[in-house]
């Protein structure tokens, strides 16, 4: 097993939201399930990023969506705890 870097409360609220859908999710797509007060795009982009060089998630692009990025969780919430 790997030996993982331990998340902030804030990455893991993301993490959360990434294994409840069970797919890939742009940004927008968790700002939209985050809840109230949402945090700015930035915030979320910024976190996407810490996230994948800390490699619990890896991103795409959608197919035709321009410069839009698909995240997905490459462990389980089962691997993490």
């Amino acid at each position: 097993m790997k030996d993982f870097n331990t998340l902030t409360r804030a990455e893991m609220q993301i993490m959360n939201i990434l294994w409840n859908k069970g797919c890939g999710m742009t940004t927008h797509e968790i700002i939209d399930v985050y809840p109230e007060p949402r945090p700015a795009y930035s915030t979320i982009a910024t976190f996407m990023k810490i996230l994948t060089h800390k490699k619990y998630v890896t991103s795409y692009k959608r197919d035709g969506g321009g410069k839009t990025y698909v995240f997905s969780p490459l462990i389980t919430r089962a691997e993490y705890t």
